[in-house]
């Protein structure tokens, strides 16, 4: 069996200088954001990502842009809060004179009994809303997403209720609204519609998988360019479940055991998992959890890279079930179903 120089570079005590290349084959390393050569390993560029909202040209007096706000002028998208000022901050409690000598115990009573009707009256008939926005910005942090998500998830919640529909349920809504953007921005948020489910349930919210499949068939008429392409592919939960991998203790020591090289193992899993995902056609796939599909891949993957080094596997259907939290016979169903014989005739 005959193995390629950048496949033995994987051993720390191997490792030789890189013969000269003319970096060919350049990967995309999704966890830094960055093109490699897959043969020498050399940092070629780095990923930009393009910004969510584009500016179009002004043609004669026309405006090329077909985007509109779903807010007032000067509102946040994901808060209720009006236009104005604070009395002080906008989260004190706590109050003091232009010298810094904090007011006495009538004063503060007054200010605080003050600021929290100017409250009220920011949010005045909007109180459902306030509610839901805040719900999500409660949400966000939790799962590790970023502000700009929260913010297209707040576009899309204004959007749907500026069409004067009849909601029942503004939570659910927003829970909704929230996998809309995380489908949106694909890989870059590998959030599954268990995860954003779970997370309102644990903020004590009536919010299931099942509902928010529900209200999205409800409401997919009315807004089909909203609902539109917005099915999760394998390729999207690779860097996330790869980057989990890694981090597991149980990994990072049987790589010690075996001597080999932690970041070089992991850009070799990177590429043999893209590989094998590419090779396999989406109508095979059939209707299986893209998530499960894609930790069962990487198993697979180091199964590969196993074989090509004539090495133990580093990782096993256990050690993937408790890096993911993803259960093992599903693992093991994905593995022997499907993922087994095509690896067997990729040999």
């Amino acid at each position: 069996m005959s193995v390629k120089r950048s496949q033995i570079q994987i051993f720390d005590h191997k490792q030789k200088p890189f013969e000269k290349c003319n970096h060919k084959d350049v990967i995309l390393d999704f966890s830094r954001g960055e093109y490699i050569c897959s043969n020498c390993g050399l940092v070629i560029s780095q990923q930009y990502v393009s910004p969510t909202y584009k500016m179009n040209p002004i043609v004669g007096d026309k405006i090329g842009n077909t985007s509109r706000h779903y807010i007032s002028l000067g509102d946040r998208l994901h808060i209720i809060d009006g236009l104005g000022s604070f009395i002080d901050y906008e989260h004190s409690s706590f109050f003091s004179d232009s010298q810094g000598i904090p007011l006495s115990a009538k004063s503060q009573a007054l200010f605080k009994r003050l600021k929290y009707y100017d409250l009220r009256a920011r949010i005045a008939k909007r109180e459902t809303d306030y509610r839901a926005l805040k719900t999500l910005n409660q949400v966000i942090p939790k799962l590790n997403l970023n502000s700009k998500i929260r913010d297209r998830a707040a576009y899309f919640y204004h959007k749907i209720i500026k069409e004067k529909n009849k909601i029942t349920n503004h939570i659910l809504l927003i829970a909704l609204c929230l996998l809309l953007a995380v489908r949106e921005y694909k890989d870059l948020a590998p959030v599954t519609i268990q995860e954003i489910a779970k997370t309102f349930q644990i903020l004590g919210h009536r919010v299931s998988e099942r509902a928010m499949i529900q209200l999205r068939l409800k409401m997919r008429p009315k807004f089909k360019t909203l609902f539109r392409n917005k099915i999760r592919r394998s390729e999207e939960y690779i860097s996330r479940i790869i980057s989990n991998v890694m981090k597991y203790p149980k990994v990072s020591s049987r790589l010690k055991n075996y001597n080999v090289n932690p970041t070089i193992y992991e850009r070799e899993l990177i590429s043999e998992t893209r590989m094998i995902l590419k090779n396999i056609d989406i109508k095979k796939r059939g209707g299986r959890n893209p998530y499960i599909f894609t930790v069962a891949t990487v198993y697979a993957a180091d199964q590969r890279i196993s074989t090509k080094l004539k090495l133990h596997s580093i990782l096993t259907q256990k050690i993937l079930s408790e890096a993911t939290n993803c259960a093992e016979y599903s693992i093991r169903d994905h593995w022997r179903g499907l993922l087994y014989d095509f690896i067997k005739k990729m040999k």
